[in-house]
């Protein structure tokens, strides 16, 4: 048993997600309820991301967390991770997320693509309990990553728009052991239709420990997700999602969400 998204909870240290390689015009508010697929365990939680722009499409500000999660092991899962009775159910708060994101090449009309550059720190913000009852961990961590994308079908050539994106990077975080380090990969599809939006992602990271302790140390998740979004009006958008683990990430859930976008910016 690792200190690894295997053993704890499915947003202990969770996959980061492909963002199209875009930086928003406007300030973006986005609040879900997710929540886990599970006829034995049951997590829901509260997620919140905020994300502000220093100057629109270029530069932005991104903290993003998750505010309140319960949860309840089944007596199955608590056995394999040795737990006490005391610790099967209750309601903590999660991990709280600081971002900074640069976009360094901007696509055009030949062959450029969109490049962003992002810089992420984990707060080791909840309480000791959250580590006892392996919801969270109770550690720092770090990661940067890179994000490439590019338009293949413009909405103004087709009613159907089409973006391939993707990221590779590095992430770091502190277990009780020694320090664990993956490298990160994704690769999203998304398409417009008019005031609907389709992203499909595969990711995940790779850490080293699971080949210095075993294969069930668990630390090399990898997900599918679906999101897809429908624009109510010009400042809110209404989401669903299904995540999907494939490897060392033994959980579905499903997410409905809320989007509030504005043309707010630190700097025009």
């Amino acid at each position: 048993m690792g200190y690894s998204p295997r053993w704890y909870g499915p947003n202990a240290n969770p996959i980061p997600e492909a963002r199209e390689a875009m930086i928003p015009q406007g300030l973006r508010l986005h609040n879900s309820l997710q929540y886990q697929l599970s006829k034995k365990d049951k997590t829901a939680t509260l997620f919140t991301d905020l994300e502000i722009p220093i100057v629109s499409e270029r530069a932005s500000v991104r903290v993003y967390g998750y505010g309140a999660e319960y949860f309840h092991w089944s007596p199955e899962s608590m056995s394999r991770r040795g737990m006490a009775g005391d610790f099967q159910q209750g309601l903590i708060v999660g991990d709280i997320y600081l971002q900074t994101r640069l976009r360094l090449l901007s696509e055009d009309a030949g062959w450029k693509p969109n490049v962003v550059l992002n810089y992420t720190l984990k707060t080791a913000s909840p309480k000791p309990i959250a580590n006892e009852r392996m919801r969270f961990f109770d550690t720092p961590g770090y990661f940067f990553h890179v994000e490439v994308g590019r338009t293949l079908v413009a909405p103004e050539a087709s009613p159907v728009s089409l973006r391939v994106s993707g990221h590779v990077g590095f992430m770091c975080w502190e277990t009780v052991q020694k320090q664990n380090d993956a490298f990160m990969y994704a690769l999203a599809l998304s398409s417009q239709m008019k005031d609907w939006h389709l992203l499909l992602q595969f990711g995940g990271y790779s850490g080293w420990m699971k080949h210095s302790y075993g294969a069930e140390y668990g630390d090399e998740p990898m997900h599918l997700t679906a999101r897809c979004s429908y624009r109510i009006n010009r400042h809110l958008t209404a989401s669903c999602g299904l995540e999907r683990g494939l490897r060392d990430y033994p959980f579905t859930q499903l997410s409905l969400g809320l989007t509030y976008i504005s043309d707010f910016r630190l700097f025009p």
